[in-house]
C-alpha cells in the first residue's frame, strides 16, 4: 500500500510542477523510468511474486543537467546502483566522478528513491544491469554504506537489511 501511494504521489508531483524545472529531481535512471511507463500500459501477466529474493542492479546514469550538453567532454556519467529487496528497492546508490556518492536506504529516504517495483523497471531484461551481491556491497561499503545503515536502525523498511543488523522495527 505505501508503494502504491508513492506512486501515485510521484505521478502528481510529476504532473503539476513546472515546465521549466524539467527533469531537475530524478529517483531512477530515464531508462528505468522509461520502462516504467511501457509497462504500465501493457497488462501484467501471472501472479505477483512475494518471494525476499535479494537482487542487486548496476545500470549507466546521467546527470539531468548534464544529459543536453552539446560538448560530449562536460557530460558526466556516474553509476546507478540498486538493491532489491524481493519486489521493492531496500537501498540505492548513485555515484558520479566529481561529486560525493548518494546513498539512500527504503524507509529514511523514500522520497529520494525509486518507487518502482522490480518488475515494473525492467532491469531483470536489461542485459549486462544484474550484478553480484558481492560487488554491490563492496562498493556500497567503500562509500560509508555500512556505517549509514547502523544510523537508520530499524527505521529501515526491508527486513532482509533488518535481520543483518539484528534490529527489530517495533
Amino acid at each position: 500500500e505505501f508503494h502504491r501511494r508513492l506512486k501515485v504521489y510521484h505521478s502528481w508531483k510529476q504532473k503539476n510542477k513546472k515546465k521549466s524545472d524539467e527533469r531537475g529531481e530524478e529517483r531512477a535512471p530515464e531508462s528505468v523510468l522509461t520502462n516504467a511507463s511501457e509497462s504500465r500500459l501493457a497488462p501484467k501477466q501471472g501472479a505477483p511474486t512475494t518471494d525476499n529474493q535479494q537482487r542487486f542492479f548496476r545500470i549507466p546514469f546521467a546527470r539531468p543537467s548534464d544529459e543536453f550538453r552539446d560538448d560530449p567532454t562536460h557530460k558526466k556519467h556516474g553509476q546507478w546502483y540498486a538493491h532489491f529487496d524481493g519486489q521493492y528497492i531496500a537501498r540505492q546508490m548513485e555515484l558520479y566522478p566529481d561529486k560525493n556518492p548518494l546513498l539512500l536506504v527504503a524507509g529514511v529516504h523514500d522520497l529520494q528513491m525509486c518507487e518502482l517495483s522490480l518488475d515494473e523497471t525492467g532491469l531483470t531484461r536489461k542485459k549486462g544491469a544484474e550484478i553480484l551481491g558481492k560487488d554491490f556491497e563492496a562498493e556500497w561499503n567503500k562509500y560509508g554504506g555500512r556505517e549509514l545503515l547502523k544510523t537508520c536502525g530499524n527505521r529501515m523498511s526491508s527486513t532482509f537489511l533488518q535481520k543483518r543488523l539484528g534490529v527489530v522495527r517495533k
